[in-house]
């Protein structure tokens, strides 16, 4: 029954986060905000709306371990795995511009997620400084956007699928099909690792993780076999950032979440490796993609990564 509702949770996740990011992209175009704008916040909160559910959820129900471990395994399956995969599949694109802001705003990101567990305890206030970060990336970008017009020449046609009421009503049912969805998850993966003798931390770095990235793994993936560049490494990245600052934020101020000491001395440190790496395959500059032959090491590094947890 265990095993039914972590399938179950997984379903409900990616359903409703699909769902809600298609109704809310066709709301916020009946209102007449900039395509960029949808791109950068509703789908952006869409994508990473599972490990935020999941990760709240955890939170609420007293799962430090779950809460914590879901948005670091989730980082790094989403570099291991989902940016791996997709580099295998065809050399991925990368823009300057992202490495100048973005990459900088997830390197600190990490820093700051590292010195908040140096006491092994991420507090409520320290939740509401990633909060305030997160929304203060937000704010830079839009502005940024705004001053440069890059909403003028990324102008796309998004399809008016629903009219607003439809919409709206369709935004409610997918968040509380995220809502049965992370429950259903959480509640299989800690019963799952009860009766099999595998730590929540264990469970959540790695089933749980894989679960919640599944959005972006298939979306980058078919993306990636389409040549489609517009869904590429730069969402990765915004995804990350999005777990470490608001994922964990969130977490934080709904309960203050004690930090596993394998998680700061194993996990975090393997995440922080990873955001390395990536900014080492942004090098040299002048030939801005992330090859075959990286997404090849990045693959091996996920691997290294799941053998020693599980070692």
């Amino acid at each position: 029954m265990d095993y039914f509702y972590l399938i179950i949770g997984i379903v409900l996740l990616i359903i409703s986060g699909n769902f809600l990011v298609k109704s809310s992209s066709a709301l916020a175009q009946y209102f007449k905000i900039p395509p960029i704008i949808i791109g950068l916040t509703i789908v952006s909160f869409g994508t990473s709306a599972p490990e935020l559910f999941v990760s709240a959820n955890a939170s609420l129900l007293g799962f430090s371990d779950v809460a914590i471990g879901n948005v670091v395994g989730s980082n790094i399956a989403n570099l291991g795995l989902v940016l791996g995969l997709s580099a295998l599949i065809i050399a991925v694109p990368v823009k300057k511009s992202m490495i100048k802001l973005d990459y900088t705003v997830l390197m600190l990101s990490a820093i700051f997620l590292g010195v908040f567990m140096l006491d092994y305890e991420i507090t409520r206030l320290e939740g509401g400084i990633l909060l305030l970060l997160m929304l203060a990336y937000i704010f830079f970008i839009v502005r940024f956007l705004k001053k440069k017009k890059i909403e003028n020449n990324q102008e796309e046609v998004l399809q008016k699928t629903y009219n607003p009421i439809i919409s709206f009503l369709i935004i409610i049912v997918s968040c509380g099909g995220l809502v049965l969805g992370s429950n259903s998850l959480v509640k299989g993966a800690v019963n799952i690792a009860t009766n099999i003798g595998v730590s929540e931390r264990i469970i959540s770095l790695t089933v749980v993780a894989i679960g919640t990235s599944l959005p972006e793994l298939t979306t980058s993936v078919i993306a990636a076999i389409k040549r489609n560049f517009d869904i590429s490494i730069g969402n990765i990245v915004g995804s990350n950032i999005f777990n470490t600052l608001f994922t964990t934020g969130i977490s934080a101020i709904i309960n203050p979440l004690s930090v596993n000491k394998s998680i700061l001395q194993i996990d975090y440190l393997f995440m922080l490796a990873f955001f390395i790496l990536l900014g080492i395959f942004f090098f040299p500059v002048k030939n801005l993609r992330i090859s075959r032959f990286e997404g090849l090491l990045f693959l091996i590094a996920y691997t290294v990564f799941y053998y020693i947890i599980f070692s």
